[in-house]
């Protein structure tokens, strides 16, 4: 998939906006920074959106994320 967007503006939604991923990606229900970790690196909560049928729930994960 080749992205007609600026790198600086990707990094911006995916990165600096990431707990509004939710609004825009049908599959994440909520996302939360829970600790910040210096300037480029963080621990966050994600909670996964339900699947059709609910065939597979909701799942929880704790993630450390590096930028």
């Amino acid at each position: 998939v080749m992205l007609e967007q600026k790198t600086d503006e990707l990094y911006e939604e995916l990165v600096d906006n990431m707990e509004q991923m939710g609004e825009w990606n049908p599959n994440v229900k909520q996302v939360k920074i829970l600790q910040k970790i210096g300037q480029d690196t963080m621990t966050t909560h994600e909670v996964s959106a339900e699947t059709p049928g609910n065939v597979v729930g909701p799942r929880d994960f704790v993630s450390v994320r590096c930028a």
